[in-house]
């Protein structure tokens, strides 16, 4: 037996759980792993149980069935229920359920279990055993539901604990403090003591019996407190003690055994941990040790327990669960301990290569160390290396030599035969080394020494003992020198590259990082190269991984973290026997494998001190063991002694939320029916379609199983992978069936699928989308479709009758417009002849001496004319109020003088037919906003109506009264007469209906009176209706007054004032003015010309086309033009005219029968001067024709007597006014040349002589050389005025050539001298 105190490494090293890391309580009195994986402990305070990184803890609480946080014994019966031996007896933990229960059966003699439980086993029946202190044991038979009591004798006044084991023979053995053992037959309930025949008196000795396992060969191996481990022959009866003292002869108190192999005992005592060898008998003592963190927690060891995976879990009073597994005991760790080995510093920098199999192993903190690898010690070094500086860099063995670099001490030569030891430093001889830190010692197959340090690389000359610098190492930090098979020479820098070096032709070549990415990738910062045994050549670098370089393209492939690597930073590379690469990196070891280009991660989880490893330092012994330093001490391992096996890690779902909220199966209305545990499929509603899952890796080996696939069938097309303890989670999932898969990624996976979870999620659709509301979707949608169809049959046939109706509808709409349409065009047609008649009929009455016989034939012909031009106005009206283009110019009227004008032209007529002709109206005038043209055919109409079907008496009554809103204007016709049948009232006011004298009956007719009568009232927003109820036929006419009407002065009563009439007489000067009249009509176009020939020169043209040829050979002052023309129209004609530069300033006028207000808009906007209704009166005419001469006239003279305004003045169209200004620019330019001409002026405009000359004449009354001449004085004026000049300057200045002559122009045009001109 080895005591720990003489191991400077750790064979055994643990792992800790505690109440640092999750353990709820330290003191663990019982391990236990469930038939999931999960393994649970008992503690003092609380029931854990652990997933391999997540602890869960269960405690007592009021609101809950758990009462007791002390945790004795933990067993699973056949149903997966936990047995939980507390202090308050047993508690029941339905893991499905996820609750705990109190046992509460009781005995047939009502004996129940409550009390201190001191142990729990299980035969093979799978019935339960139960030891309770001070009341013995029990046996719960689950097949029958019944509590059996086995009473125990035990010792007065000595403990009452007892422990049980199931013998080979299905006998129970129980074990009462320092009393015989007992011996239960199930079968036939005996109960009986077992006395030893070797020594009786051991049993009364034994003190508490902590543990007993049944081993083989009927033996019987009990933990005692104090004759430490007995094994008993339950066969003859005999004993032997296995373990009593520890090496320094005290007794051992032990509590718990574990077989944990067929040579292997583990024993748990009050001095720590035993490892009993059982074909040798050799013992093993592990103690705590502050010093080793990997050592022991506590040395009072409560349980011992070993997993499905033979990892052995160990429960102490103070340290909580140590955690041992052959694969986390890998790799040998070798550190300095205080007081226990000879080892110096931790910051391992280098191996070399010792004389008798041992190694050099070279510190940054505590300089060089002799290691025996045999005897697993550090041997005293030799006296001159002990005084070696402490950083040492780098270490290589020379024959009898052993090379030693320091940082910045120098470098050292040690002779291992003499014993001499020689320092080389950097000083100003060239032959000395270039720098005192040297980090890289090589000796190539041509035997030469190369030295790289912190500032070059040097060259060891043997035979001079003096170094060479190589130049083009000036200044460079070298970090490592390698030579491969073919014989060169590797070096790698800091910041400047790999370099290489060719002996045969003595070049270097440099391999730089290019930025741009075209050429070299390799990092810049190199730590090592190495050439595996395919002669493939790896770069390892800090920072950008390594590479690998391939020699017929001379380019590097890099393998970095985005390539599975976990570190950038490697360090050193090592190949073992099995062709892997291991690398030490900042995050642990790497082995890589070049053939599948995976890595396997190995860091503290696996057993190793550190993480972070160091520079230079690995070697590889011929046995295969491999060596890497760290800045904590180093390690040692060989690959093939790696008990990699493949990995039967199960996976489980631990918890489940949704949307958010933990879901238990103990909930009420829970969305689960078992634990999350034991549940395969979820069906969760619509409205809770988030879910998110912890899983657990049930594996305590720590070989790298938290690196997971998962993908959610359904909803996930590819793998989702992550790498350490996530959650797993969906939201917003649709209605539907998924399908999660978990499984572990990576190597060492088994294919059987034991590393496989899946869990069937199914979303239900909501209540409308369920399959059954589909159907009564479908129910619906099919009586939809047939009320539809119904729907669709009904509407067409209505839109079958509703298009007739509008056919109907709008035939009668066609025959009225088409009725409206012909008595407006024969309207038109009307005038048109009227005119030849009115015309002609006024001039002879109004020149012509004729006899009173002749002159009243006359005037009832004139009377006549009038009448039928009221009917053809009367019907034009009634087409502009249905085309709502009739507007009213309402102005306050006097009603009253109205409606007496009207009554007394109505008179006669009634006088005739002698009837009784009756007015009344108020004392004072009544005044009504109304048109006054439309106010008269109301009251023309009515009356006229009143007079033609009465029998003997019309009546008219006018008057005012006030509503609530608003004063209204009464207007009531009354005659007797036929009465109108009821049926009949609306009817008359419709156009082309009247009632028939000789029969009732609706009959069509041509009248339109009434019809225009009530849609004029209806303008005015007022009413006419005819009165029912009453012996007289009543038309009641109703207009709104607006504002109170207030007592009309004489002032207002007065006529406006006639403005003056223009002239109609022109005189003779008028003879002078060409007038062009323009007619279809050839009768109105002679008579026209015959009445104006005797005041003007009339040129004549039927069409618009002769009117513009008229005009280009003749000069024409104003033109008169009809608008309804073949060819070419007056608007037409119009346009034409003002649109050419050379008729634009003409003025026109346009007769024609259209008088609606949309054709004179059409005509003033074509450019129309002037516009007068068909038929016309010849005074109107002539009148208009002289006010246009005149005032152009008035202009002109305007224009030639005041100096300061211009010729744009007169003009009258765009066209003109564009025309004046460039005529006025081209004049103003050439003021000055006496010799600027007519023909100068025509060219620019692109015009004859002749054209222009009428242009200018029409437009200014001038000649083109009188336009000049003005011009010039009006400029003379201008300068006159500014009185800078003298006149003689002024007359050459406007390009005059005589003073005198401009003197006389100027009188002339002005009425003034220029001298006298301000």
């Amino acid at each position: 037996m080895m005591n720990s105190g003489e191991l400077f490494c750790v064979p055994y090293s643990f792992k800790h759980y505690n109440i640092n890391n999750g353990l709820s309580q330290n003191t663990v009195f019982t391990i236990f792993q469930d038939n999931q994986g999960f393994m649970w402990f008992g503690t003092k305070d609380g029931l854990n149980r652990f997933d391999g990184s997540t602890f869960r803890i269960f405690k007592s609480s009021p609101d809950g069935k758990l009462r007791d946080n002390v945790f004795h014994r933990i067993l699973q019966d056949k149903n997966d229920n936990l047995w939980l031996g507390t202090d308050d007896g047993i508690y029941i933990y339905d893991s499905r359920r996820e609750e705990f229960n109190h046992f509460e059966k009781t005995t047939p003699g009502h004996l129940s279990m409550d009390g201190v439980v001191s142990d729990i086993i299980l035969d093979n029946d799978g019935d339960m055993w139960i030891s309770v202190e001070e009341k013995g044991v029990f046996c719960y038979n689950f097949k029958e539901d019944d509590l059996t009591h086995y009473p125990i004798p035990w010792s007065p006044g000595g403990m009452q604990m007892i422990s049980l084991c199931l013998g080979r023979d299905d006998h129970i053995w129980a074990f009462p403090y320092n009393h015989p053992f007992v011996r239960i037959d199930k079968k036939t309930g005996e109960v009986s003591e077992f006395q030893l025949k070797d020594d009786p008196d051991l049993v009364y000795d034994t003190g508490e019996v902590w543990k007993v396992v049944a081993d083989e060969y009927n033996q019987l191996l009990i933990a005692s407190s104090t004759k430490g481990i007995i094994s008993v022959n339950t066969v003859n009866m005999t004993h032997r003690i296995l373990l009593d003292e520890d090496a320094q002869g005290q007794p051992i108190f032990a509590r718990c055994l574990a077989r944990v192999d067929p040579q292997t005992i583990w024993i748990g005592s009050e001095s720590g941990l035993y490892i009993y060898y059982t074909e040798t008998g050799e013992v093993e003592n592990l103690r705590h040790n502050r010093y080793i963190p990997y050592s022991l927690s506590d040395n009072a060891i409560y349980s011992i327990y070993r997993d499905r995976d033979g990892g052995i879990w160990i429960g102490s009073f103070f340290g909580g669960v140590d955690y041992y597994s052959n694969q986390y005991n890998q790799f040998e760790l070798f550190y300095p301990v205080a007081g226990e080995n000879r080892m110096n510093g931790s910051r391992v920098r280098e191996f070399c290569g010792a004389p008798h199999g041992n190694i050099w192993v070279g510190t940054e903190d505590s300089g060089l160390n002799l290691f025996d690898p045999v005897q697993n010690e550090f041997l005293p070094l030799p006296p001159p290396l002990q005084s070696l500086y402490t950083n040492i860099h780098a270490l290589y063995a020379d024959g009898d030599y052993l090379w030693v670099g320091t940082f910045s001490k120098g470098l050292n030569r040690y002779n291992l035969k003499t014993g001499e030891l020689v320092t080389y430093l950097q000083s100003d001889d060239p032959g000395s080394i270039s720098h005192n830190s040297t980090y890289a010692i090589h000796k190539d197959r041509q035997n030469t020494l190369w030295i790289g340090n912190l500032s070059g690389l040097n060259i060891y000359n043997y035979d001079q003992d003096n170094f060479t610098r190589i130049e083009e190492f000036q200044g460079v930090y070298v970090q490592d020198i390698f030579e491969d098979t073919d014989g060169k020479i590797w070096v790698s820098t800091f910041t400047k590259g790999l370099y290489r070096y060719d002996p045969v032709t003595g070049e270097w070549d440099v391999f730089l990082y290019d930025p741009s990415g075209a050429g070299n990738r390799l990092y810049n910062k190199l730590t090592s190269v190495f050439e595996d045994s395919r002669k493939r050549l790896w770069v390892a670098t800090e920072g950008g991984g390594m590479y690998l370089f391939n020699r017929d393209t001379e380019e590097f492939t890099i393998l970095d973290s985005s390539k599975g690597l976990p570190n950038d930073v490697v360090y050193q590379i090592v190949e073992d026997d099995n062709a892997n690469l291991w690398l030490s990196t900042n995050s642990g070891l790497v082995c890589f494998n070049p053939s599948s280009s995976t890595f396997r991660n190995y860091t503290v989880s696996n057993g190793l001190k550190t993480n972070q490893f160091n520079f230079k330092s690995s070697y590889r012994t011929s046995e295969g063991t491999i060596y890497f330093g760290s800045i904590d001490g180093f390690v040692r391992f060989n690959p093939l002694a790696f008990r990699e096996r493949e990995l039967n890690v199960p996976i489980a779902f631990t918890e489940l939320f949704v949307k958010n909220e933990k879901i238990t199966p103990a909930d009420e209305g829970s969305l689960l029916k078992e634990s999350i545990l034991y549940t395969d499929g979820l069906v969760l509603p619509y409205n809770k379609n988030s879910v998110r899952l912890k899983y657990a890796i049930l594996n305590y080996s720590n070989l790298n199983t938290d690196d997971i696939l998962y993908k959610l069938d359904g909803f996930d097309k590819e793998w989702i992978h992550i790498k350490g303890k996530q959650d797993i989670v969906y939201s917003n999932l649709m209605p539907g069936k998924y399908n999660l898969i978990v499984q572990l990624n990576g190597e060492g996976v088994n294919a059987d699928g034991t590393n496989i979870k899946t869990l069937a999620i199914q979303i239900c659709p909501p209540f409308w989308l369920s399959g059954w509301a589909y159907m009564v979707y479908l129910l619906l949608f099919s009586l939809l479709v047939v009320l539809l169809f119904r729907f669709l049959n009904m509407k067409e046939q209505r839109s079958r009758r509703r298009k007739m109706r509008i056919f109907e509808q709008e035939k009668e709409r066609e025959l009225y417009r088409s009725k409206i349409d012909f008595f407006t065009s024969v309207a038109h047609e009307i005038r048109t002849p009227l005119s030849l008649i009115k015309a002609p009929l006024d001039h002879v009455i109004m020149t012509e001496q004729v006899t009173d016989n002749v002159k009243e034939n006359l005037q009832i012909m004139s009377k006549n004319t009038d009448r039928l031009l009221n009917l053809t106005n009367q019907l034009l009206d009634f087409r502009k109020t249905e085309s709502d283009a009739y507007s009213l110019h309402l102005t306050r009227q006097n009603a009253s003088e109205l409606i007496r004008e009207t009554f007394l032209r109505f008179t006669p007529l009634a006088r005739q037919r002698n009837l009784t002709f009756e007015i009344d109206l108020p004392d004072n005038d009544i005044f009504v906003p109304l048109d006054k043209e439309a106010f008269l055919k109301i009251v023309s109409n009515l009356l006229s109506n009143a007079v033609k079907y009465c029998y003997s008496t019309v009546r008219v009554k006018a008057f005012i009264e006030a509503d609530e809103t608003q004063e209204m204007f009464h207007l009531l016709t009354e005659n007797d007469g036929e009465q109108i049948p009821p049926e009949y009232r609306e009817e008359i006011f419709k156009p082309f209906v009247h009632l028939d004298k000789e029969r009732v009956g609706k009959a069509a007719g041509t009248g339109i009176g009434l019809a225009l009568s009530k849609s004029l009232a209806q303008l005015h927003k007022g009413t006419l209706i005819l009165e029912d109820g009453n012996e007289w036929i009543c038309f009641h006419l109703t207009l709104p007054i607006g504002e109170i009407d207030k007592p009309v002065s004489d002032r207002e009563r007065e006529p406006r004032e006639v403005k003056n009439e223009p002239d109609i007489n022109p005189g003779k000067a008028a003879a002078a003015y060409t007038i062009l009249l323009v007619d279809d009509d050839v009768e109105l176009l002679q008579f026209e010309e015959k009445l104006l020939s005797s005041h003007y020169h009339i040129k004549t043209a039927e069409n618009g086309v002769k009117a513009l040829e008229i005009l280009r050979e003749e000069n024409v002052n104003l033109i008169v033009s009809d608008i309804m023309m073949p060819g070419m129209d007056g608007l037409e004609l119009t346009n034409r005219i003002k649109l050419d530069i050379e008729f634009s300033h003409i003025p026109v006028i346009l007769l024609t029968a259209k008088v609606n207000v949309e054709s004179k808009v059409q005509g003033f906007e074509t450019g129309a001067d002037a516009y007068i209704d068909k038929p016309f009166s010849l005074e109107v005419l002539m009148a208009q024709i002289a006010n246009l001469l005149k005032n152009r006239e008035k202009l002109r003279e305007t224009f030639l007597k005041n100096p300061f305004i211009g010729a744009h003045s007169i003009v009258r169209t765009k066209s003109d006014e564009e025309f004046i200004k460039e005529l006025y620019a081209i004049v103003q330019e050439n003021l000055n040349n006496s010799g600027f001409i007519v023909e100068d002026m025509a060219e620019q405009f692109n015009m004859s002589r002749a054209s222009f000359y009428r242009k200018i004449k029409g437009i200014l009354d001038l000649t083109p050389n009188e336009y000049i001449r003005v011009e010039r004085l009006k400029k003379a004026a201008q300068l006159l005025k500014e009185k800078e000049y003298k006149v003689n300057e002024i007359c050459y200045m406007v390009g005059f050539n005589s003073p005198s002559y401009f003197t006389k122009c100027f009188q002339q045009q002005f009425g003034i001298l220029p001298k006298d001109f301000e």
